[in-house]
């Protein structure tokens, strides 16, 4: 009997024993510094700082040379600015990423019946999912962002579904978002580095990205009871302050690119013909200083003049004489001396007026198209700093005021200012070149590595061909078997 009592004993010591220890490992295993479950406080500042960050970087790297408004010098660093077939596989993984963290966001709201951080979470996931759509074409969607459920490769669902789908398509979730925040005007979003828990400043930034969005769909559907019902309603920007834009710390990691950027990196950066004609084309004095400098050919304390300044066309590998008379960015772009222009922007004033305007002219929206216009203009000075007086002068020049001869004319006028008011935002002005054709895009002949032509869309990351293999290829038959960077957008002519 002694014996079972003893072995009885010890066995009872060992449990526990092992009970107090499993109880130690449990807590040790508990990292304090690391949430299991996601904090929307958290999550919300940085879905906002990542969304305009990888904006800001991607456009600095590409989307400006993609817009004409930078030329690389050397091939070492050219090929994609010259059309090569990219996948831009470093922009598609943070898109997602932001759609993922949104969705979460979303989630988290609803749970904690907060009207307002529903109304951010959905914004943000739209943008994402509008950039994708935008630069890729057909994307995985409906059935994205359920790893949690354990879909790991999405089907891909056509453009009109990313944009009007009820349940979480483009234009259906903004609208949602605008709802919520109408619906419930006051409150406080913790977390919002954009707009300061202001509600009406994004409703706002939600309708210009409503009226963005509707325009560009707007030769596949009908879009004008909405845009004039946004308009009518007035929740939209009335100035330049009001921007979707967003200003980046100075420091690393998500300080705008240039300020840390290597001087070999930003010295073959020049500003691209197409760009410089412009500016000369409307005596744009004014921009053209603010974003550059004189070439290398100017005598120090030159004053102005064109000639002083210059572009550089497509080229592999540029000549010393053409790098001599062209121009770089700036020392705004290098010390920050003009913080106006190193803003990450999303969508401006300015744009949205020049949304407007053209809506006017196509009679989508009642009002002066011209109104609209000059307004924009005026804006997009306005957003980089520049006084207003000589943005009212900047309206009188030939080829800035407003020509109303034909729709054409006036058409080439409005998208060739929302082109130059969008210069470091995205991939707006390759965006509306493929949906307007203005303005006029240089193909580049030979230089081109499209087979001489302009992409329409960036090719699949090629993790989407080795894992989400069954979808790309089904993906890929749309476009005849073979993928190709030509395959237009469902909105484009």
């Amino acid at each position: 009997m002694k014996n079972i009592f003893l072995n009885t004993g010890k066995l009872l010591i060992a449990i526990l024993l092992f009970s107090s220890c499993s109880k130690e490992l449990q807590m040790v295993n508990i990292n304090p510094n690391n949430l299991e479950k996601p904090d929307a406080t958290t999550l919300l500042s940085n879905t906002v700082v990542s969304l305009f960050y990888n904006n800001a970087n991607i456009v600095w790297t590409l989307g400006n040379g993609y817009n004409q408004y930078m030329t690389y010098s050397q091939s070492y660093y050219d090929q994609p600015t010259r059309y090569q077939p990219v996948t831009n596989e470093p922009y598609w993984i943070p898109l997602y990423e932001t759609a993922r963290d949104a969705n979460t966001l979303y989630q988290l709201a609803v749970k904690q019946n907060n009207p307002l951080l529903q109304a951010a979470a959905l914004t943000l996931r739209s943008y994402a999912f509008a950039q994708l759509t935008e630069l890729w074409g057909d994307i995985p969607f409906t059935q994205a962002l359920q790893g949690a459920s354990g879909v790991y490769t999405p089907v891909y669902d056509n453009q009109q579904t990313v944009y009007t789908d009820p349940a979480a398509g483009i234009i259906p979730s903004l609208r949602r978002a605008d709802s919520l925040l109408k619906a419930n005007p006051s409150g406080l979003i913790s977390g919002d580095m954009l707009f300061n828990s202001n509600t009406m400043a994004w409703r706002r930034f939600i309708n210009a990205l409503r009226l963005r969005y509707l325009l560009r769909v707007s030769s596949k559907l009908s879009v004008s009871a909405e845009m004039q019902a946004i308009v009518n309603d007035g929740a939209i920007m009335q100035n330049a302050s009001q921007s979707g834009t967003l200003a980046l710390p100075t420091t690393t990691p998500y300080n705008f690119v240039s300020l840390t950027e290597r001087t070999g990196d930003f010295q073959v950066k020049y500003m691209n013909n197409l760009l410089y004609n412009t500016f000369v084309n409307t005596s744009d004095t004014a921009r053209i200083t603010a974003y550059f400098a004189p070439n290398s050919l100017t005598a120090s304390g030159a004053p102005f003049n064109f000639t002083n300044y210059g572009g550089l066309p497509l080229v592999v590998d540029a000549t010393n004489s053409q790098t001599a008379q062209a121009s770089n960015f700036n020392s705004s772009f290098t010390k920050g001396t003009n913080v106006n222009l190193i803003k990450a922007r999303i969508i401006t004033y300015a744009e949205q007026q020049f949304i407007l305007a053209e809506a006017a002219l196509k009679g989508f929206i009642a009002g002066s198209a011209q109104n609209y216009y000059n307004s924009g203009v005026l804006g997009a000075y306005a957003e980089i700093g520049i006084d207003p007086n000589t943005a009212t002068n900047y309206l009188t020049h030939a080829g800035v005021a407003f020509d109303n001869s034909s729709m054409a004319n006036s058409m080439k006028q409005i998208i060739t200012q929302k082109w130059l008011a969008n210069i470091n935002n995205g991939f707006e002005g390759w965006i509306e070149y493929r949906r307007t054709g203005f303005p006029t895009f240089d193909p580049g002949g030979s230089v081109n590595l499209n087979n001489g032509v302009i992409p329409t869309r960036f090719l699949y990351p090629t993790s989407e061909k080795n894992i989400n293999t069954k979808n790309y290829n089904a993906e890929i038959q749309l476009m005849g078997g073979q993928e190709i960077t030509t395959y237009k957008a469902w909105w484009e002519k």
